[in-house]
């Protein structure tokens, strides 16, 4: 039996405890808040909206806000029966922005099954009455060494609720997809990575949901290494509730097949964000994963 084989041997026998490899609950450590004097309002009219499909590779499921509210955040996970975690990636998930325009509506987000099988892909999209000084930023589409983060950032004095992005070409995988602060309080950034199988560089293009700082809105990291899924469920603080997150599990045949919503009304413990990142070995290896809380 080949290597490959016997790695997916393994990865079909453990399919059935996936759950709880990765199903260990983190709770947010005391959040980051804005530093700003007077502190903004909060957050208006929240409400997470989702949408499930099977569809080929690439191919892309979007999910609308309700009418009169716009897109803040989002987030997609793709799975597929009988497939080892390292087969199935997110490419993208993402804002739906036209051109010449800075607001979005909906979320998008689109896989690979490196198997061949259908994949079903579950988009969320956050959405809210638009906050003061609503847009978003898009980057052009770069051709970057794989992996090379490219980063979209906010106009200044704007600090970023949610982002995303999309790794293009035929063998290409979602790696990171986080917000990134480059001073004390809210991240004015969003950061995106990915990879190619194929090829030793990658077209990405990187979003950036932005607004003026609104204090009520925070922020939090943790970092787990597990072996193969790696990931978990990062919640939010008690009487908080996720608006957005993200995840991180850059590296050679990594991909990351989920960072989205998790949410108390559908079973969780409390409001968080949820990362699994799948490689092609049962080595640990390290995820990064963020969640942004506000309260209602």
């Amino acid at each position: 039996m080949s290597f490959r084989k016997q790695l997916r041997s393994r990865f079909l026998s453990r399919l059935a405890v996936g759950a709880a490899a990765v199903g260990l609950m983190m709770s947010a450590a005391p959040a980051q808040s804005a530093t700003a004097a007077d502190p903004a309002p909060k957050l208006a009219g929240v409400v997470i909206v989702k949408k499930t499909a099977t569809v080929a590779d690439f191919q892309r499921v979007t999910v609308y806000c309700p009418s009169g509210k716009y897109v803040i955040g989002g987030g997609a996970e793709a799975t597929a029966p009988s497939v080892g975690y390292d087969a199935v990636g997110l490419v993208g998930s993402f804002p739906e922005i036209f051109e010449g325009q800075t607001t979005s509506y909906g979320w998008v987000a689109n896989a690979r099954n490196f198997s061949g099988e259908p994949t079903s892909v579950t988009v969320w999209a956050v959405c809210a009455t638009a906050p003061q000084g609503y847009e978003v930023v898009q980057t052009p589409t770069l051709q970057v060494p794989g992996d090379q983060p490219v980063t979209a950032a906010c106009p200044a004095g704007k600090a970023v609720l949610g982002g995303g992005g999309e790794i293009q070409g035929d063998g290409s995988s979602l790696t990171s997809s986080f917000p990134r602060a480059t001073a004390p309080g809210q991240p004015t950034q969003w950061v995106v990575a990915g990879h190619n199988r194929s090829n030793s560089s990658v077209g990405v293009v990187g979003y950036a949901v932005c607004a003026d700082p609104i204090a009520d809105v925070t922020w939090t990291t943790h970092k787990t290494t597990k072996p193969n899924p790696s990931g978990g469920f990062l919640m939010c603080p008690a009487g908080r509730y996720v608006s957005g997150g993200g995840a991180s599990s850059s590296g050679e045949y990594r991909v990351l097949s989920a960072s989205r919503p998790g949410l108390a009304s559908e079973g969780a413990t409390r409001d968080g964000w949820w990362v699994q990142a799948g490689y092609l070995s049962d080595d640990p290896f390290a995820t990064d994963l963020y969640v942004m809380c506000s309260t209602r």
